[in-house]
């Protein structure tokens, strides 16, 4: 937490005797009926519930007895706590013994592959100045590779037309369209069929990871990029998977896929986070894998994905 408080007081964001004492913690724990551990204990002390910059802890102190106390009721959640919530309905968990947060959402626990400390950590970065000259580069190429998008537009529309293809002589349908690299660094567009995901929902624990992963895509095709050079480089690739997107979202405008399954999910997985034809090129630009993205953007997740085509079946 020192370090913590030092980046916050070096940009004027910390404030002083916000914090809990020692008497209001145990009353806090009185009232819940249970110890709260250490490390929100230590964030409590220095931040209270009247701090703004932690937008995924609860400011309010009622809310969160409220919460907790309705969710211990619940045997599967006495060894989680509930730190906040998002739109009021997803709630943000804390495992009381390795601080490993969750999203909770329609009684489904959401892994969000990161620590309480290493959320404070991203938090407090993400208040730092943005560098926006790499943002620059990446749009001065993205710029120079729009003469070559109706090429990459064509290549495009060809491996999805094959991949349909493929699907039709199995009597299938497409559920999903992924364009993603393979091993050796090529892109390629996999398509997911619609039979092996009735498949995958024929269980009591549906693998919502395993449904949206490009190992799980019974057909593929790579995409024709002789014309692309420097492959290798960040900042080239990814304005160009700015290009491959600007391709989805037309083709998406254009109905292009409504003779696949209804519902149908069309995606990039960049180099930094999966990316959505919903996604305006700005949002896609500046897009990055962080908590902003898991939590506030909760219907990108594998789950509400596969709910959607669950619904439309």
């Amino acid at each position: 937490m020192k370090k913590l408080i030092e980046k916050l007081t070096k940009i004027d964001q910390f404030e002083k005797n916000l914090g809990l004492d020692k008497t209001e913690i145990e009353k806090l724990n009185d009232c819940l009926g249970f110890e709260i551990p250490f490390f929100f204990v230590e964030y409590l002390q220095l931040f209270g519930f009247n701090e703004n910059l932690f937008w995924t802890i609860f400011n309010d102190e009622e809310e969160f007895i409220q919460q907790n106390e309705f969710i211990h009721e619940e045997d599967n959640y006495r060894n989680y706590l509930i730190i906040g919530d998002e739109y009021a309905e997803n709630f943000i968990l804390v495992n009381k013994e390795n601080q490993q947060l969750f999203l909770l959402e329609d009684d489904h626990l959401f892994d969000l592959k990161i620590t309480f400390d290493e959320m404070l950590d991203e938090i407090v970065e993400s208040l730092q100045p943005i560098n926006y000259d790499s943002y620059k580069q990446i749009d001065t190429i993205y710029q120079s590779l729009l003469s070559n998008k109706n090429l990459i537009a064509t290549s495009i529309k060809l491996a999805i037309d094959n991949l349909k293809e493929d699907a039709s002589q199995n009597n299938d349908l497409l559920y999903s369209i992924i364009i993603s690299t393979n091993p050796k660094n090529e892109y390629n567009i996999y398509g997911g069929s619609l039979e092996d995901f009735k498949i995958g929902i024929d269980s009591e624990n549906i693998n919502y990871d395993k449904l949206w992963n490009t190992n799980f895509s019974k057909y593929q095709q790579k995409i024709n990029d002789k014309f692309i050079d420097q492959k290798y480089d960040f900042t080239y690739i990814k304005a160009l998977e700015l290009i491959y997107l600007d391709v989805l979202r037309d083709l998406k405008n254009e109905g292009y896929f409504n003779d696949q399954a209804h519902n149908i999910s069309v995606s990039l997985k960049s180099t930094e986070t999966n990316l959505f034809p919903e996604d305006s090129y700005e949002e896609s630009l500046m897009k990055k894998n962080n908590l902003t993205t898991k939590i506030k953007r909760f219907w990108e997740t594998p789950y509400d994905r596969t709910r959607l085509i669950i619904e439309a079946l």
